[in-house]
């Protein structure tokens, strides 16, 4: 598997020091994250935003310098908390008592809903600001880092004869085809069915068994938002 991708520098803020400072901060990243969702990025103005927080003007450009400033900082922590809550789950979880069948359904529906998410109203975030996707390019590096040592640890059940490069390719494999799938304008599958598909893909292609797949397991992986 590829090494760990440099961490990107991070988003300058006029961090607060105080508990009340810092639940304000709170709300104006809850409310910009909403209006982002609801409204994209033209919707979202610092007016609107100190609005929905029930905070001030003064407020906002106390940690802010601007709409721009704002968005940066959020296209950066989004993925960043993400991430540090897979690496706590990878740390902490008793992963040994799944399947293989169950690490790869969890895998499969984990790549889409992170890039699901991203292709939703998060996308704006890469686009607006000048990280050039830094934060979440690198999520996605450690996801895939992560998963494929998930799925090395059911080396036993894998009978492609390069484990390895079996992983490697085959998570590679299911992250295009979902980002194609997503990005598709005419007859794009649903959720349900790309996911069944995907898993089909990923184990036939690690086990040769191309049938496929049976129903989800419906295994408790992980949930990129928490």
């Amino acid at each position: 598997m590829e090494g760990t991708i440099a961490a990107p520098k991070p988003a300058q803020i006029r961090a607060p020091k105080q508990l009340r400072s810092r639940r304000t901060l709170e709300r104006i990243v809850a409310a910009s994250l909403e209006l982002l969702e609801t409204e994209g990025l033209t919707g979202l103005t610092v007016h609107k935003v100190v609005a929905k927080a029930g905070s001030s003007v003064g407020s906002f450009y106390a940690r802010f310098d601007g709409k721009e400033d704002l968005l940066d900082y959020l296209g950066e922590r989004v993925w960043t908390e993400a991430l540090e809550r897979w690496e706590v789950a990878l740390e902490t979880r008793d992963w040994s008592t799944l399947s293989l069948d169950e690490v790869v359904e969890g895998s499969v529906g984990l790549l889409i809903d992170a890039q699901r998410s991203r292709s939703d109203y998060l996308k704006a975030l890469d686009w607006a600001s000048g990280r050039q996707n830094d934060a979440y390019e690198r999520f996605r590096g450690e996801l895939l880092l992560g998963l494929g040592r998930l799925l090395l640890g059911q080396r036993k059940s894998i009978t492609h004869p390069d484990p390895e490069l079996a992983v490697r390719i085959g998570l590679r494999a299911i992250l295009g085809t979902v980002d194609a799938e997503i990005r598709a304008t005419e007859d794009r599958l649903d959720r349900d069915s790309l996911a069944a598909e995907a898993r089909t893909l990923l184990l036939g292609y690690l086990t040769g068994n191309a049938s496929p797949a049976a129903q989800p397991i419906g295994v408790d992986f992980f949930d990129v938002w928490g």
